[in-house]
């Protein structure tokens, strides 16, 4: 009887210690990738649910260089520059500056709802802290914008330098967590620009050059040719037309970004394609009625042909991916005559 006696308290510390032990097993182990937070179960987990890994946020190196802890699945999202991209993934953000509502004719169906921050390079602090987003995807150029909004919220940086279009949509693809939905978006893309392609071959004769001419744009009496850029893009990359060996090999000499410059006098030299593709900016009317009233314009090839397609600015002038798309769409309406 003694005996049974003094093992009760040894038995009731035994169970104590073992209690203790399961307690300490049951604390959340620490995870160096979530600032040091246990995991713990989400709050609406059931008793019997076991503990999951706490992925809220996770650390992305942006365009910068620098590493920004960005939350897994951004809910609210401004962008100063990649509208398009995010709606060709599927995402809508809440907030952009005023160019990319106004200014893309292949979004302006996708954009209502979309807040409206005012010039990007005065963008409007105030709403966008009102908008409390919990991403802002921005592009480089403008240092002390990105330190402002980085007071927001997190700021990734894309860059849009030294990239085409598709590698932005495959970049902001990757800070949202969507790279597959890129990889499919452009596999539809090359899909399709082969179907309009084999399409248009019965309308457009294979030795049949093209060129670009835009007219207007960044300053007073400005003219200038595109290669495979801008308005050029799917002319001579997607659908693959000849550029005239005159455009071609001075295009090949890179340093294009905003285009060739040419003078009026360099028309037949640089416009001698079978077809062209114009662009006309309404911000110099004078010398816009200077060229069309000229001789050199007049006695083009395209133009006595009658083979001059004066195109949507806001369309064929935008160098993303979802004008790209359109921009086939219009092709075909266009050259399929």
């Amino acid at each position: 009887m003694k005996q049974r006696r003094a093992a009760i308290p040894v038995l009731l510390i035994l169970i104590f210690l073992l209690m203790t032990a399961c307690g300490k097993s049951g604390e959340g182990t620490l995870d160096a990738s979530n600032s040091g937070k246990p995991q713990v179960s989400p709050a609406t987990s059931t008793p019997s649910a076991s503990p999951s890994v706490n992925a809220e946020t996770r650390t992305y190196k942006d365009g910068l260089g620098r590493e920004v802890v960005i939350p897994a699945k951004p809910k609210r999202i401004v962008t100063t520059q990649y509208l398009p991209d995010m709606l060709a993934l599927g995402v809508k953000p809440i907030g952009a500056p005023t160019h990319l509502l106004t200014n893309f004719d292949s979004v302006k169906s996708l954009i209502g709802g979309i807040e409206d921050l005012g010039a990007v390079n005065e963008l409007n602090v105030e709403k966008t802290v009102s908008l409390n987003p919990d991403l802002i995807i921005a592009m480089e150029g403008n240092q002390e914008l990105i330190d402002k909004l980085n007071k927001i919220a997190p700021t990734v940086v894309v860059k849009w330098s030294g990239s085409d279009p598709f590698q932005h949509l495959k970049d902001v693809a990757a800070v949202l967590g969507l790279t597959d939905k890129a990889d499919q978006w452009i596999a539809a893309y090359n899909k399709k620009s082969e179907e309009v392609r084999a399409k248009l071959a019965a309308y457009v004769k294979p030795d049949e050059t093209f060129g670009t001419v835009v007219i207007g744009g960044y300053e007073k009496g400005q003219l200038r040719v595109y290669g495979d850029s801008n308005v050029g893009y799917t002319l001579f990359k997607s659908l693959q037309f000849p550029m005239t060996d005159t455009v071609k090999q001075e295009w090949s000499k890179g340093g294009h970004d905003l285009g060739m410059k040419i003078s009026l006098e360099k028309l037949p030299e640089y416009a001698s394609a079978n077809r062209l593709f114009v662009v006309k900016f309404d911000n110099d009317p004078d010398f816009l009625k200077q060229v069309e009233n000229s001789s050199l314009w007049n006695n083009l090839p395209a133009v006595k042909n009658n083979k001059v397609y004066v195109v949507n600015d806001s369309l064929w002038f935008s160098l993303d991916v979802m004008s790209f798309d359109q921009q086939l769409d219009d092709a075909v309406k266009l050259l399929a005559k």
